[in-house]
């Protein structure tokens, strides 16, 4: 069963766009086929911005298509990578979900997140993936997430989505294999 392993920081969508354009084949690499994705785990800190995001990604999953993937969070007790203990353990959480062939996805976070999504994902011989978002679509999202009520927000995750957000997806982005 092949896994996505995402990072996440405070910008929700990049987990979404990633897992989308996977599965449906939309990436570049030599010859890119679609992936049937069946767990997507989110690894992020526990700030609460980040806590946020995820709330808004868990709502993309349910109101704009993936609703039958399991988007299980992965919250660490840190609020940043401040120190290599915080680096090693983020790294040997990474570690303990992937398995061989699964796609490791470092788009979102801190570049040390994403330092250790990629040597673990090497290490255990998985896929490594990327989105890129056009910085002017990242800051009408991010512009745009201000915008949304947490009540409205636990309603999306629920299945009932009263607000639009897919509004939270960047239509530009690139997904790349890294390999």
């Amino acid at each position: 069963m092949v896994k996505l392993v995402s990072t996440l920081g405070t910008s929700p969508g990049g987990v979404f766009e990633t897992f989308m354009n996977l599965r449906q084949g939309k990436y570049e690499a030599e010859n890119p086929v679609p992936v049937d994705i069946k767990e997507v785990y989110v690894i992020r800190t526990s700030d609460p911005a980040v806590e946020r995001a995820f709330r808004l990604l868990k709502a993309i999953f349910a109101c704009c298509g993936g609703r039958e993937v399991e988007v299980a969070g992965i919250p660490l007790a840190m609020n940043d990578i401040n120190t290599r203990s915080d680096y090693l353990q983020f790294r040997r959480e990474v570690l303990s979900r992937i398995s061989p062939g699964d796609y490791v996805d470092f788009t979102g976070g801190r570049k040390a997140m994403s330092v250790a999504a990629v040597l673990a994902a090497r290490q255990r011989e998985a896929h490594v993936v990327t989105s890129i978002i056009p910085q002017a679509d990242y800051n009408e999202i991010q512009s745009k997430m201000k915008d949304f009520k947490d009540e409205d927000i636990l309603e999306g995750e629920n299945g009932r989505c009263k607000v639009d957000f897919c509004v939270l997806t960047s239509r530009n982005v690139k997904t790349i294999l890294l390999e």
